[in-house]
């Protein structure tokens, strides 16, 4: 005598001959903008309306199903990227397709290798200084400081060069020079803003 078990969850149980279908909306795949590969650590990826969490996928999207055709908000958390927030219009993506690239920002935390050419500060006017635009004066590299007052700016292929670095929030701003070196980590200590 054999006895068959349903598939049970808290949420429903499935009996055989039952079939579950779900149409994707559309996928996410991140990358990280230092390594450009798959980022790693803890992350949340959500869509704000309904606050709908993501499946993760075996090849690594974070995957949304069954949404109303629409405009969605892409919200993603993590404890080694700044959060970011991506509008998403469905009825744009490509039906066969439908997947939205975003990159993610390491924050100061994030865990570069030793041979990574960086430069760190901490932004602060007797309390830190949060959510401040820095960016490298003439080059694309940019970053904002994070709830510590913390930044970290990532050089790739530059061996050695004077560089000055912009920090603005709202009207106030500040530069700052120094002087990078390949596979070496600059520390600005703490930057009396402004």
């Amino acid at each position: 005598m054999a006895f068959i078990t349903p598939y049970f969850t808290d949420k429903f149980t499935a009996y055989p001959g039952d079939t579950i279908i779900t149409n994707l909306s559309f996928a996410v795949w991140l990358t990280d903008a230092y390594t450009k590969n798959e980022p790693f650590g803890h992350i949340k990826v959500r869509v704000r309306e309904g606050d709908m969490e993501a499946a993760k996928n075996l090849s690594g999207y974070y995957c949304f199903t069954d949404l109303a055709t629409g405009n969605y908000t892409v919200s993603i958390e993590s404890d080694l990227y700044f959060p970011e927030d991506t509008a998403v219009d469905t009825a744009a993506l490509d039906s066969r397709n439908p997947v939205v690239a975003i990159e993610l920002k390491p924050k100061s935390s994030y865990p570069f290798p030793g041979h990574a050419t960086l430069v760190r500060g901490l932004v602060s006017n007797a309390e830190p200084v949060v959510g401040a635009d820095v960016e490298v004066t003439g080059k694309s590299i940019k970053s904002i400081t994070d709830e510590r007052g913390e930044f970290v700016l990532y050089f790739k292929g530059i061996k050695t060069e004077a560089i000055i670095i912009k920090i603005k929030k709202g009207v106030d701003i500040k530069t700052v020079t120094a002087t990078i070196e390949e596979g070496k980590t600059i520390s600005l200590g703490t930057i009396h803003f402004p």
